[in-house]
């Protein structure tokens, strides 16, 4: 019986060798090398926000430049990934009747604008690129961004209804929609 033991312990003996070597044949093998491209995209953003939504009169006053709105804070942000300004452009739908009463009408060429207190224009002017009507648009702002595509402006909207000359106004309440619209050219 001890032939076939030995045999044994001789067959075991093979088999552990030859693990052996085919382990170590094996220490350092490595696979070949994956890749994975990332991509990750930030997309442009332009907004324009206002501190309030309404703004009113209490009482319009004829013949008269003293028909002021209380002001209007905007915060203008861009994060863009070409361009070379920011613009921002007041306008009315419809010039003729940017604020009505019934029948009654003041149109945009006696609604004045300024930015920060630096002066009244009407809102008679052409679009800005895309943006505004013919005949009831007006510039408020253009903002170089070149070299600095990533910025924030916060400025305060100055109203007024220049009624000199203008007819006397009817009884009521005249609204209107002042649209206020960023555009990057």
């Amino acid at each position: 019986m001890q032939r076939p033991l030995n045999r044994a312990l001789a067959v075991a003996a093979a088999l552990a060798l030859a693990a052996a070597s085919t382990a170590e044949a094996q220490a350092g093998l490595t696979s070949n090398t994956a890749t994975v491209t990332l991509n990750a995209t930030k997309l442009s953003t332009l907004t324009v926000s206002p501190t309030t939504a309404t703004t009113s009169i209490a009482s319009i006053t004829d013949n008269s430049l003293a028909n002021q709105f209380p002001d209007v804070g905007l915060t203008t942000a861009w994060n863009l990934t070409a361009g070379t300004s920011v613009n921002l452009v007041g306008w009315f739908a419809t010039p003729a009747s940017a604020l009505a009463n019934g029948a009654a009408l003041i149109p945009s060429t006696k609604v004045e604008g300024g930015i920060n207190g630096g002066g009244w224009t009407a809102f008679t002017g052409a679009p800005v690129g895309t943006v505004g009507v013919a005949g009831g648009s007006l510039q408020l702002f253009n903002q170089s961004v070149a070299g600095g595509l990533f910025g924030t402006r916060t400025d305060q909207l100055n109203l007024r209804l220049n009624l000199v000359g203008f007819p006397t106004t009817t009884a009521g309440t005249y609204t209107g929609t002042l649209n206020v619209q960023a555009i990057v050219q």
